[in-house]
């Protein structure tokens, strides 16, 4: 027999609990009914009040003797629940610890606590809690237990106890509860990937739950471009022909796009020649990589532009002359602040790179970028909710360090954390141990140990020092190389321990060896650059099969181009503004904000034996 295990509880209370709980065929629905003779006033559940609700249940509970007190002051936790409000709810059910409470309001009491742990953020608590308790015998109250257990399971990164509560569920219900319970499974296995808990189908031998693993990998959201989204269905209905999440397969993708090819034709403006003619043709590959998916008859007419023999605003104006309904471009900085010069756009310009901080887009003009001060921020917001707010920042000298050093600093501040030393160094150097011992204070521990030499009049035993008020290293470095260099100087210089963070760009998956270097560093990245995601792992492998070594396909710049081929899609969906489109994409969760700028929303990862891993997401400041 299941027993339970509740802190506080007397031995003997838990006995008689736990056998009455064994007798019990069903657990108490999701809202019990008043206790019998007492009718609280209504109004202000009904009205969204729950609070003062669960004041009023309060104030009847101290009128009443048991039993109806203690049923009242369950209806109490309950509603002080249902506002947001844990701790009151835990309050009002450690008052009832020790209580003669009947086998029904024990159970009502250990799922409420259950509950209480799961909305204070406590998931492995919760998981304890309800854990220990038997599972419901009939249909009776069935749905609220197997929910509850099901979004803590999720809560706790317990996806195969999840799904297995599911499927005990699907023993006792039918009909509608049980469609509504497939829905929610679906929506944890979703929501519990994006925030990076691993669905290993391998964690399980039962095909069920592999299949509910494998389906929520590929599961997502996002509205928008989703080119694989069809095959991935095919694929996993293939695999789990009789599997009960056929039913809510339409559900776990998103609708096929349909964009408005009949008659439509795209340009795309990049710069083939001349100096950024290597990154433009890696964007380039990748925008023909999604293009070619679109079936032939979907797909809209291509012409594409080179932008150093037609710089931008001309090479805008032959697309218009050639009658282009959607154009994709330019790339350079220079060429998008002259695209916005010529004004308004009368067809959908989506340009591959953002303009100035502060300078408004004309009409038309939406802004796709990889933008190294967007990253900067997420860093800020990062470490901040990583409980670190005073630390060093290590800047390379020049453009792209002052706007990284800009962004990043403004985040910090706006969000409570202070910048106690920044250090600026040379990009093309190799040596950082001047800046890293004068941020670090290395010099002065150096210094007083030679002046108490000097003092004593004898030679010490000793090790210099950093300084101790350092929780976090932020380390701006424009490279690999570079972040490759500046990660082992810090633990020379006895900051190994500090955490450190870094751009998206510390990282490149040219040697794992040579990654080692960075061990620790924590950055924000797209999902292309990390395996372990299923749905993006299928793209690697049908593009790696695809272009082999015949193009840099491993690189951001053609995940970059991939999505801006999939923005360009969900954007010409019709019946949609264009700034509605939402894309899950390789370089990330993508969509518009207020001033028509892609924002991403990035994974996070540590690299681990020179490999990248996922990171849990931050806890909610």
């Amino acid at each position: 027999m299941t027993q339970l295990n509740l802190a506080g509880w007397s031995r003997a209370l838990a006995g008689v609990l736990a056998l009455a709980l064994a007798a019990c065929a069903a657990y108490p629905p999701v809202r019990p009914p008043p206790p019998a003779g007492v009718q609280p006033a209504p109004g202000p559940a009904a009205r969204g009040d729950h609070a003062r609700s669960a004041e009023q249940y309060e104030t009847l509970a101290a009128t009443r003797p048991p039993p109806a007190r203690f049923e009242l002051l369950l209806s109490a936790a309950r509603e002080w629940l249902a506002a947001e409000r844990p701790a009151e709810a835990g309050r009002v059910l450690a008052s009832l610890q020790g209580a003669a409470l009947t086998g029904a309001e024990g159970t009502e009491r250990a799922l409420l606590s259950a509950e209480t742990a799961l909305a204070a953020q406590h998931p492995q608590e919760a998981w304890q809690r309800i854990a220990a308790l038997p599972e419901p015998t009939g249909a009776s109250g069935a749905e609220r237990f197997y929910s509850l257990k099901m979004r803590i399971a999720m809560a706790a990164a317990r996806p195969v106890d999840s799904v297995l509560a599911e499927m005990a569920a699907e023993r006792v219900l039918a009909g509608a509860e049980r469609t509504a319970l497939r829905t929610q499974l679906l929506a944890l296995l979703r929501d519990a990937h994006e925030r990076g808990v691993p669905l290993d189908p391998e964690a399980s031998k039962d095909p069920t739950v592999r299949g509910w693993l494998e389906l929520g990998a590929i599961a997502t959201q996002a509205r928008g471009a989703s080119l694989t989204a069809e095959a991935d269905a095919a694929r996993w209905r293939a695999k789990y022909p009789n599997h009960p999440a056929l039913e809510v397969l339409s559900q776990a993708l998103p609708a096929p796009m349909v964009p408005n090819v009949v008659g439509a034709r795209v340009a795309l403006l990049l710069p083939l020649s001349g100096p950024a003619a290597a990154q433009a043709a890696v964007v380039r590959d990748g925008f023909l990589s999604a293009y070619y998916l679109l079936p032939a008859a979907a797909r809209p007419e291509l012409r594409v532009f080179d932008t150093d023999v037609l710089p931008g605003p001309q090479a805008l104006a032959q697309a218009h002359v050639a009658g282009s309904t959607f154009i994709v471009g330019p790339l350079t900085r220079e060429d998008v602040a002259a695209v916005a010069n010529s004004g308004a756009q009368s067809v959908p310009v989506l340009a591959l790179n953002f303009l100035p901080v502060g300078r408004p887009a004309p009409p038309g003009l939406y802004q796709f970028a990889l933008s190294p001060e967007e990253e900067a921020r997420q860093v800020a917001r990062r470490l901040l909710a990583d409980g670190h707010h005073r630390g060093i920042a290590l800047i390379p000298r020049g453009d792209w360090g002052n706007r990284v050093n800009d962004a990043f600093t403004r985040e910090l501040l706006a969000g409570g954390g202070s910048l106690i030393g920044a250090a600026s160094y040379d990009p093309a150097g190799h040596d950082y141990g001047a800046e890293l011992r004068s941020i670090l204070r290395i010099d002065d521990s150096i210094a007083r140990q030679q002046r108490l030499q000097s003092v004593l009049g004898g030679k010490l035993n000793f090790e210099p020092r950093r300084r101790a008020d350092i929780e976090f290293v932020f380390i701006a470095a424009p490279t690999a190389v570079t972040a490759r260099l500046i990660e082992p100087q810090l633990k020379f210089f006895y900051a190994g321990d500090i955490p450190s963070y870094a751009l998206a760009n510390a990282y490149e998956p040219d040697s794992t060896a040579s990654n080692q270097d960075i061990d620790g560093l924590m950055y924000p990245d797209m999902p292309w650059m990390v395996s372990g995601d299923g749905n993006i792992d299928q793209v690697r492998d049908s593009i790696a099969r695809a272009w082999d070594d015949r193009a840099a396909w491993r690189s951001r710049l053609f995940a970059f181009g991939y999505d801006a081929c999939q923005l360009m899609l969900a954007m010409s969906a019709r019946g949609r503004d264009p700034a509605d489109a939402q894309v899950a994409g390789l370089t990330g969760a993508l969509h518009f904000d207020a001033d028509r700028r892609v924002l991403r929303e990035l994974i996070w990862v540590q690299i681990r034996n020179g490999e990248p891993r996922r990171l849990a997401p931050a806890a909610p400041q």
